[in-house]
């Protein structure tokens, strides 16, 4: 194969990238190409600069974390009872790092995540049953007052 079919298809498969993975207009694409230091027209770049563009946005992950941090199918679990728990991911970070002494979720063993996981589910059973027992309440209070009103000539409230 040529040099210049090998590099038609590097473009190729670079507009490819920019349409499938990021879907960038052209003209954003250019921009962000300039800016990077490949000039705006991928027809003046020689083979190994396509390549190290190529490469570069095949590496690259469109939310801006890195690879080792993402989650598995069970840290997505903890990741929606923390949103059920209402923490953030800076509060189960400190978490982290004061009782395991590690900053992220992939770097838990296995029975840190358990533990992880049993420690949030407990935090929303008992935000749960706080919430039951104030509506109790709330409906104790209204019978309450109703009973005070239907005793009297007072005319009872509406809800």
């Amino acid at each position: 194969m040529t040099q210049e079919l090998r590099e038609r298809q590097l473009r190729q498969q670079i507009h490819a990238l920019r349409v499938k993975k990021f879907h960038w207009p052209l003209d954003g694409f250019k921009f962000i190409i300039n800016g990077l230091g490949f000039g705006e027209s991928l027809q003046a770049l020689p083979e190994p600069r396509l390549l190290e563009l190529r490469d570069l946005m095949r590496r690259h992950r469109s939310h801006g974390r890195p690879q080792t941090f993402t989650f598995d199918k069970q840290g997505k679990f903890m990741f929606a009872l923390m949103k059920r728990a209402n923490w953030t991911e800076q509060d189960l970070r400190a978490f982290m790092l004061k009782h395991y002494h590690k900053s992220h979720w992939n770097l838990l063993d296995p029975k840190e995540r358990r533990a992880v996981i049993a420690m949030l589910q407990n935090y929303i059973k008992k935000a749960e049953s706080r919430a039951n027992e104030a509506e109790n309440d709330n409906q104790t209070d209204k019978e309450n007052h109703r009973k005070e009103y239907s005793n009297g000539n007072q005319e009872q409230p509406q809800d």
